[in-house]
């Protein structure tokens, strides 16, 4: 979650994600909290109440109970689950700039793919 935070998600979801309705507001601070929930186990609403034992809430600020977050949740429309879909590619870009997992991946590579399946 920190690296998560520190490539942006909250502003993201703050700047890609428009929910009509009341229960729509503060997309920045109710989608890390989802993701968090997730990370930690939570795998219903419900589940989204681990977020306020032990040390989570001091690791995670603007911690919402699940009944917002459920409620959050519930007034997503089909284009908002589009929305997420950008926030999700545009962190993934930003995670991969930020930790090189695969040194020279920026080196050009030729790959001979071809139907033959046998070990070479």
């Amino acid at each position: 979650m920190a690296l998560a935070q520190r490539a942006g998600l909250a502003a993201l979801a703050g700047e890609q994600v428009a929910i009509a309705g009341r229960c729509g507001v503060n997309p920045h601070l109710k989608v890390p909290c989802l993701v968090a929930g997730m990370i930690g186990g939570a795998d219903s609403i419900d589940d989204l109440d681990l977020l306020r034992h032990g040390a989570m809430p001091t690791l995670f600020g603007g911690v919402r109970a699940p009944s917002t977050l459920g409620s959050f949740l519930r007034s997503f429309t089909w284009g908002n689950v589009l929305q997420l879909g950008k926030v999700s590619r545009l962190l993934l870009a930003e995670l991969a700039r930020r930790t090189p997992l695969l040194p020279g991946a920026d080196v050009l590579a030729f790959i001979d793919i071809d139907s033959m399946q046998k070990r070479i």
